[in-house]
């Protein structure tokens, strides 16, 4: 069960009226957030922010400034391409992803726009009932720690624990290994499962009221 750390930010904003939810700024919702610093840097100096502000639903996957080294270490045609896979193309908070029929989902994101196979993440639900993220072809152990803002059914912004990036971007490769928490390996994806898999992810159930 998501903790009250994940959720509180998320019930606060769900009486939001449509009016006040129908446009974002992602970039304004992480300007007082300091401990983002860095991933907010790359998010505009990428341009990826004007990018997922076009968007109409998305979900932001931002790391603290203590996670930034395995991105903010790479090229910078190569950072463009991290941070855009850290924006999925729908809204999704623990609350939806929780409901899936599915414990997996590969859920599309940004940089599936200039490269559908790169451009997923992984999502598994543990059995312990925590939430991992993961690039195809890498472990999937980026673990969902909490929600930072959110308006409902437009854009969440959600903290996780470690870049999220395939290994043709890292150029590290290696191993699944048992996710944090949970039972049981988590395995990357191999070309041929994503291919099968590579289909929407199942449409979540509203958040409840």
């Amino acid at each position: 069960m998501a903790s009250n750390m994940i959720l509180l930010p998320l019930l606060l904003l769900a009486a939001a009226s449509p009016a006040a939810l129908a446009a974002f700024d992602v970039t304004q919702m992480l300007a007082d957030k300091s401990q983002y610093g860095s991933f907010m840097k790359l998010l505009t100096q990428t341009k990826v922010a004007e990018e997922t502000n076009r968007l109409k639903s998305a979900s932001l996957l931002v790391l603290p400034d203590k996670a930034m080294k395995p991105i903010t270490s790479l090229p910078a045609d190569k950072q463009r391409m991290a941070v855009a896979n850290h924006v999925l193309l729908k809204y999704f908070d623990p609350i939806q992803l929780g409901e899936m029929k599915d414990r997996t989902a590969m859920l599309p994101t940004l940089l599936s726009n200039t490269d559908k196979k790169l451009g997923v993440v992984n999502y598994t639900k543990a059995d312990d009932g925590q939430m991992y993220f993961g690039a195809p072809g890498a472990p999937c152990v980026s673990k969902l720690v909490k929600v930072v803002a959110a308006r409902p059914y437009a854009i969440s912004v959600m903290e996780v624990s470690e870049a999220i990036l395939p290994p043709t971007i890292s150029g590290i490769g290696g191993p699944g290994r048992r996710a944090k928490g949970g039972k049981g390996k988590v395995k990357p994806a191999s070309s041929e499962a994503d291919e099968a898999a590579a289909k929407p992810a199942t449409e979540p159930t509203d958040v409840p009221k």
